[in-house]
């Protein structure tokens, strides 16, 4: 952990607020040490709890009847809301979905290559040149 400079505790106070619970959670630890061997970082966070008090107070609350009406409105809104479908309970891709990965396209493509080729019937031994024969033609030269 490095140590946090006065410069920069004074920069998470103006972007946080004096409050810790609302620091970012890296930050805490370095504060804490720097609040704990520094008077004028104290002094720097008893500034911001001030200021953060003046707008907190500063602040109109809402207003009962507008927070009467949004509730209204809501629950108006929730039950206009058709209901979710239920999902398809049948066919075999709704059993299969969870054991399914994301990517099985390329597996599927594999399983129906490979079967497609041992369907495919197998060509007679003798029209096989295998590595012997093959190299048997090579040996023999025309003279």
């Amino acid at each position: 952990m490095m140590p946090m400079r006065l410069d920069d505790f004074a920069r998470l106070l103006d972007t946080h607020g004096a409050d810790p619970a609302r620091w970012p959670p890296g930050a805490i630890p370095a504060a804490r040490a720097l609040l704990e061997r520094s008077a004028t970082a104290r002094g720097l966070q008893a500034e911001a709890r001030v200021l953060d008090e003046a707008l907190r107070d500063s602040l109109p609350g809402p207003a009962p009847e507008a927070l009467a009406r949004m509730r209204a409105n809501v629950a108006r809104a929730v039950a206009r809301a058709p209901r979710p479908a239920a999902p398809e309970r049948g066919g075999l891709l709704h059993w299969l979905r969870p054991w399914l990965p994301a990517g099985c396209g390329a597996l599927v493509t594999l399983a129906v290559c490979g079967f497609w080729l041992s369907r495919m019937p197998q060509p007679a031994p003798e029209e096989v040149l295998g590595a012997p024969r093959m190299l048997a033609m090579m040996e023999e030269t025309p003279e």
